[in-house]
């Protein structure tokens, strides 16, 4: 081991033969070629972690690693299909029935999705031409709704109208009432003035009449006074003629009024 790591380290000869058989075995053994590969990939990765993460040091160099890892992979996979190209063939044959099972699956998702999407659509729109609908319905009950409101308050203007010209007429009705009330009552006043005034001079004629006649029989009374011997003072009593006081008894036998 420690003579072939020297033909490593010091004959280039070496490392040329040793990559060369490498490569041979890479292919006509491709699978453990691309194995191998894989398997490099895989320890450069846990290289780099245990580098920059880890901070410790390699046996090997990760570009060196890398390198080898692809050319396993190239050269192993290079002569996989030249050695065995009927499962190559079969491989791409089944690569080729997969892909167009995936596009015949891809292709029937796509008009499914595209049936979803027309049927979305057509229902879309049926809800659309319903939402249409339903607020030209709205809107022509919130028109009949403002024409009924408007009707009612006009029928409802008219009937203040109405009820304020019959108020007006009840209003003129009970003035001229009033009026005539007044006009019969200022008549009925007057009427009564009228009478009583009327009255008044009547009363005051008889008023007059009456004293005239009492004046009359008081001097036609006086003067049968003074025949018969009584007299009249001022305050209306009788005196017999020696000067006292005559009675009713007296005075009416006398033919006299008291």
């Amino acid at each position: 081991m420690e003579k072939l790591k020297n033909l490593w380290d010091d004959k280039l000869w070496f490392k040329i033969l040793v990559i060369v058989v490498i490569l041979a075995l890479s292919y006509w053994f491709g699978i453990i070629a691309i194995l191998l590969g894989f398997i490099l990939f895989i320890y450069a990765i846990v290289t780099v972690i245990r580098k920059y993460i880890f901070k410790k040091n390699t046996r090997f160099k990760v570009r060196y690693i890398l390198l080898s890892f692809l050319a396993l992979t190239i050269m192993g996979g290079y002569g996989y299909a030249q050695t065995h190209p009927e499962e190559m063939e079969q491989s791409r044959i089944r690569q080729q029935e997969t892909k167009k099972a995936a596009e015949t699956k891809k292709d029937e998702d796509a008009k499914k999705a595209a049936k979803a999407k027309k049927a979305e659509d057509a229902k879309k729109a049926e809800d659309a031409k319903k939402a249409e609908a339903a607020k030209q319905a709205e809107a022509a009950k919130q028109a009949e709704a403002a024409k009924q409101a408007e009707a009612a308050k006009q029928a409802e203007a008219a009937k203040q109208a109405e009820v304020a010209r019959q108020a007006e007429a009840a209003n003129q009705a009970e003035a001229a009432r009033q009026a005539e009330a007044a006009k019969q009552a200022e008549a009925a006043r007057q009427a009564e003035a009228a009478k009583q005034a009327k009255a008044a001079r009547q009363a005051e004629a008889a008023r007059q009449a009456e004293a005239a006649a009492q004046a009359q029989a008081a001097a036609q009374t006086e003067q049968n006074g003074n025949s018969s011997g009584y007299t009249r003072d001022a305050n209306g009593r009788w005196h017999r003629s020696n000067g006292q006081f005559a009675s009713k008894k007296e005075i009416a036998a006398a033919g006299l009024v008291w």
